[in-house]
């Protein structure tokens, strides 16, 4: 049941979900703010469009656009988004979602009214055995660890960057403001990106342009998984121009990547195709945290493609670069380093869902045959590794449950030395959790060798538990709303022996302790 408190400054909501019927759910999200007990389902990115309508996002619910009397669920399935946009006519609104289980890596996402509203976007599984949508744009895990909110250009002293439609994307991680150019190929959208500054003193979130001055303000603060050094930040950005090109158009093409820049091209560099490289990589959308970078010439191999630029091309309005990349395939990452003068050059990574058709407006163009190979939509299947200890005879029952926050609801439990046991795991929380417990002294290097398995292609398969002689035993990686049983003995030697949640970032905080008596 739910109750809707409407009042001039305000929706709230108190939600009780009784399991009766996931149609009541759906009823109140058209209705109502939910609230959640997730640690990372902060509501965020609270913004109003010409008619009053605020927009917020939430990882429990989604993007969502609320009037005085409801609340419209936009489009669901973002993993802890932490901000969004929304064009000046509200067509477009964009929100992130961070790298994680069924996030393969930070992206941003794009909802058009009328067009893909209502989409799940891949946070939390398949939704009717249907591919997530894609987003507009993903960003590498080096370039941003922890995705923002967006920021439609409107200032006029930044006109020159407007391009048709472009934004700023900050990044809460890496400290890091990104320039955004959309294309649009058939029904699909697309993006590409390029860094604009990496020096704000805390993890950005907000930026606004001031009528006043035409410049860009940013507000941040620290938090999860940030390398700023600062606790908050208030900052301006200010577009003074200069003498280095920046990119603000591109379109993917099928053999390769136009470049349009908001000032005239050194040609002597541009069009020089050694100062170039470009390579791509997909990645695996699967319940695994995050995902390896896969080869797109050889799916399933973890790997890097170069792709040959054939050609640079300055066209003859001066502000316009073609790289010819006959070989150009659709590509969850697409990485271009384009040198502009001498000092500078810009790395542009873009999302190509789909190719435009051939350019050809260039001298010695000729068609080039090339294999296509197919982006990976589909979750992989996951062969998780047996846990021997789910095996073997029954003793004393011991009873561990999940908490909100991270945390486990019992810190203690105690045994016999030698003791046999059964340990009962259950997991009412929102998140995946596993329990791994450990000799004494040993949570700092086996949490190390947690924090390195990220990457691995198997972790979730090895249920995110390191290989260390350091771990007596493990359950199995629990999805939310299960449970599980192992049997083992306890330690023969009295003592202190720590536990934790080894699943990616929750080994720290995540802790107990096992008292053998």
């Amino acid at each position: 049941m739910c109750y809707v408190a409407l009042g001039r400054d305000q929706v709230t909501c108190l939600h009780d979900l009784n399991g009766d019927d996931e149609a009541d759910f759906y009823e109140c999200a058209t209705n109502a703010m939910i609230t959640s007990p997730g640690g990372h389902s902060f509501i965020t990115g609270l913004d109003a469009d010409s008619q009053g309508r605020f927009y917020f996002a939430s990882a429990n619910q989604g993007v969502c656009r609320a009037t005085a009397s409801s609340v419209e669920v936009l489009a669901t399935g973002f993993r802890n988004p932490n901000g969004l946009g929304i064009s000046p006519d509200a067509r477009f609104v964009t929100s992130s979602v961070q790298e994680g289980d069924w996030t393969p890596a930070s992206a941003v996402c794009q909802i058009e009214m009328g067009k893909n509203q209502g989409a799940h976007f891949g946070a939390g599984g398949p939704r009717n055995g249907q591919p997530p949508e894609p987003p507009l744009l993903y960003l590498p895990r080096g370039e941003d660890n922890s995705s923002g909110g967006q920021c439609f250009i409107t200032g006029d002293a930044w006109s020159a960057l407007k391009g048709d439609g472009n934004f700023i994307h900050l990044s809460t991680g890496t400290g890091s403001a990104w320039l955004v150019m959309r294309q649009q190929v058939g029904d699909r959208w697309q993006a590409a990106a390029v860094r604009m500054s990496g020096n704000f003193d805390s993890g950005v979130q907000g930026g606004r342009f001031n009528a006043r001055d035409g410049q860009f303000y940013v507000s941040g603060m620290q938090g999860w998984g940030t390398y700023t050094p600062l606790d908050g930040c208030f900052q301006r950005v200010r577009f003074t121009g200069g003498g280095t090109p920046v990119p603000i158009a591109f379109e993917a093409r099928d053999n390769g990547v136009l470049l349009r820049f908001e000032t005239p091209l050194d040609a002597s560099i541009a069009a020089a195709t050694a100062n170039h490289f470009a390579q791509c990589w997909n990645y695996r959308y699967s319940a695994a945290y995050g995902s390896p970078e896969f080869s797109v010439l050889h799916p399933g191999s973890i790997g890097h493609d170069p792709l040959e630029i054939r050609s640079a091309q300055v066209l003859d309005d001066g502000k316009t670069l073609f790289l010819e990349i006959p070989q150009l395939l659709p590509a969850n990452q697409i990485h271009l380093h384009i040198a502009v003068t001498k000092e500078r050059a810009h790395d542009v990574f873009l999302s190509a869902h789909a190719l435009a058709a051939p350019f050809t407006a260039f001298p010695g163009y000729g068609a080039i045959a090339k294999t296509v190979h197919a982006v990976q939509t589909a979750p992989a299947t996951v062969n998780f590794l047996p846990v021997k200890w789910e095996r073997g005879e029954g003793g004393r029952e011991l009873h561990l449950q999940t908490a909100n926050g991270l945390q486990f609801a019992q810190k203690e439990l105690r045994a016999k030395a030698g003791e046999h046991l059964s340990l009962i795991f259950e997991n009412p929380d929102v998140l995946p959790h596993n329990w791994v417990l450990m000799r004494p002294d040993a949570i700092e290097r086996v949490g190390a060798l947690a924090n390195n398995l990220i990457a691995a292609p198997d972790a979730l398969a090895r249920h995110y538990v390191p290989d260390s002689a350091d771990i007596l035993c493990h359950t199995r990686v629990l999805e939310p709303q299960k449970k599980t049983t192992i049997h083992f003995s306890a330690p023969t030697q009295a003592g202190r022996y720590p536990y934790a949640c080894t699943f990616p970032g929750h080994w720290a905080v995540m802790r107990g302790m096992l008292i053998v008596e």
